[in-house]
């Protein structure tokens, strides 16, 4: 259910009372981030101190400390959900780190930085500033803890990431990396971070009784260490674990008491959290409370602008509102989820995403190929440049060469395979979610009114839609005549829920043997939905649209044509909708006519005007080689 349950931010201060620290160590210009660390601790929640001995350092003129407390009072606003006030803290910390040499507080301070971002769920910076904290403390051959430390922060913040992308494989083996670094340094809280985020790749899975195993060892690692927030975090976890089983008095146990300790805590991230877990509860034990609750964690959300708590919440709200037979807000709120979730997990975001993590390991491998040379190269010059030492040391690197390039190529071909399937499940989602409900709910009206005809009708109709996408995803081709009757279909179910408004034709020419004809796989939809969604929807008089096949010289035309609003009052009808899509179908659709026809197609879409230069519709005009 939470995804973000599980990003548990790293360095978090101790719930210790603030208490005035007389003891000054910043004019000690030798003095590490450890034993900054454990002299200052406790003032970690009394921005007073903090500052106080900011400007001491800067006085003493102590680059290492001045860094280190600016890291803290970011820390303490990030926890405050300032997140602007906490990313110019934590960016000032790692201009001085860099200028000032200090590697320890720069990789510190990228991760920090990283953590902002991934609390704000802008993805791409935070994925950036952890790869570049983890390939530095990589870089330090005899790492101390607080460089261990930091690599598995860093590890398990891409975790998270990947974690947050779907990409549990990853995620997972990032996870279980951090934790061996954790259980090496035995650091408790380490451990407790990594176990709750190990959980949340089980009951991603549905392996709900392994996830529960993982939340709980989390508790009680955070109990021992005395974090009310991972206490918070945890039992959120377990609660929400208990609600998918179905038991709510268990559930209730842990959730209900976490919106008044998150409350304590003043942590906005959190509070939304247990506002959206409370307000599930409520839902599933059918209170009237539920709607109140959830609205609460949405406004949240929205002001903190916390896009994976508003994918959550409005998930629910949609839920809530099916479940009180009140489509139209049922609708509104999917949409909103629907939107969001896509903008997280787009097509542009994992492929930035898999750009980083391949520019990463590649960088990793020459190093790792430097290394080799170097180490071949102090060889060498230990035994006085023997030649056999010179022969061996040039196989190994051309053999470590051509590793690299192995590796490097088995890497593109997988992050290739990778973008294959994306698009197929781009494809795929083609049938857009909203479609799926308000069809069904057409559907359901006519088995209510015990229409026993036209239920059959409508169901069969939309079973064969469903049948040609699971049966034909795999392929990347299909012949025009399948690919037609799934738009009649298509057309079919959307003119049942505009009322049988939409007058539609499919007229194909004679000479044209539609089976023979090959087309990549649902094509032609899209234009067709288009033209549905952002053409005749939104028009009150009467709804055309006119499939036309014909021969074109030596190649197949087929144009879609509709008597719509036209594309540029859709644009303005769109950009004045807050909660607009943007929609991929045409992209993608001219790539897969691009690699499948490669120049031989051409595609143009039109805007049809009268004689006063007034919008009458848009035609789609496809030519394809036979």
């Amino acid at each position: 259910m939470r995804t973000l349950a599980m990003i548990i931010t790293f360095l978090i201060p101790a719930q210790i009372p603030s208490q005035q620290i007389q003891k000054d160590i910043t004019a000690n210009l030798k003095a590490d981030n450890a034993l900054l660390d454990s002299t200052y601790q406790k003032i970690s929640e009394d921005t007073l101190s903090l500052e106080k001995f900011l400007l001491l350092s800067k006085k003493n003129k102590n680059a290492t400390a001045e860094s280190f407390f600016l890291n803290k009072l970011g820390v303490f606003y990030r926890n405050k959900s300032n997140y602007s006030k906490s990313f110019e803290l934590h960016k000032k910390a790692l201009e001085i780190a860099e200028k000032s040499g200090n590697l320890e507080q720069t990789i510190i301070s990228q991760n920090l930085l990283g953590v902002v971002f991934r609390r704000r769920d802008e993805i791409i910076p935070a994925i950036k500033y952890h790869q570049k904290a983890l390939e530095l403390a990589e870089s330090v051959k005899h790492p101390n803890q607080t460089i261990l430390r930091n690599i598995a922060i860093s590890c398990n913040s891409l975790g998270n990431v990947y974690l947050t992308m779907n990409q549990l494989d990853d995620a997972l083996e990032y996870f279980q990396r951090s934790l061996g670094i954790e259980q090496r340094i035995d650091n408790q809280l380490g451990l407790a971070i990594n176990y709750q985020n190990i959980g949340g790749i089980f009951e991603k899975k549905n392996d709900l009784e392994t996830a529960l195993k993982n939340y709980r060892k989390s508790l009680f690692y955070n109990q021992r260490i005395h974090s009310k927030l991972g206490e918070l975090i945890c039992n959120n976890s377990i609660g929400g674990i208990y609600l998918k089983l179905g038991r709510l008095d268990e559930a209730e146990k842990y959730i209900m008491p976490t919106i008044k300790e998150s409350e304590e805590i003043q942590d906005d991230f959190y509070t939304a959290l247990s506002y959206i877990n409370t307000g599930w509860l409520l839902m599933l034990q059918n209170k009237p409370e539920a709607k109140a609750t959830m609205m609460k964690a949405l406004k949240i959300a929205e002001q903190k602008k916390l896009t994976s708590s508003k994918i959550d919440v409005c998930e629910l709200l949609s839920k809530l509102y099916q479940k009180k037979n009140k489509a139209d807000s049922a609708l509104i709120f999917y949409k909103i989820f629907a939107t969001e979730k896509e903008k997280l997990n787009g097509e542009n975001t994992f492929k930035s995403i898999n750009e980083l993590k391949n520019k990463y390991l590649l960088e990793k491998r020459k190093n790792e190929i430097n290394e080799l040379k170097v180490a071949k190269e102090e060889m060498m010059i230990k035994l006085n440049s023997n030649k056999v030492i010179f022969y061996v040391s040039l196989i190994m690197i051309l053999i470590g060469s051509m590793l690299y390039y192995f590796m490097t190529r088995q890497k593109q071909l997988r992050q290739e395979r990778k973008m294959l399937l994306m698009e197929q499940d781009l494809i795929r989602l083609q049938m857009n979610p909203h479609f799926i409900f308000n069809a069904l709910n057409s559907i359901k009206s006519y088995i209510v009114k015990n229409d026993t005809e036209n239920s059959v009708y409508y169901l069969n109709k939309f079973a064969k839609i469903f049948r040609n996408v699971l049966t034909g995803i795999q392929q990347k081709e299909t012949s025009l005549q399948k690919e037609l009757e799934n738009v009649e279909n298509y057309l079919t179910i959307e003119n049942m829920r505009f009322g049988g408004t939409i007058d539609y034709t499919i007229e194909i020419d004679e000479s044209i043997n539609p089976q023979s004809v090959k087309v990549p796989a649902f094509l032609l939809q899209v234009f067709v939905e288009n033209a549905i969604w952002h053409g005749l929807a939104i028009k009150k008089d009467e709804k055309k649209l006119q499939i036309k096949i014909s021969r074109s010289n030596s190649k197949i035309s087929i144009e879609i044509n509709d008597n719509g609003i036209g594309r540029k009052k859709s644009e303005e009808i769109n950009n004045a909708n807050l909660n607009r899509k943007e929609s991929q179908g045409l992209l993608i659709s001219e790539r897969r006519l691009e690699s499948f026809y490669a120049k031989e197609y051409s595609l143009k879409i039109l805007d049809l005007v009268d004689d006063q230069n007034n919008a009458i519709g848009t035609s789609v005009q496809l030519k394809i080689p036979q």
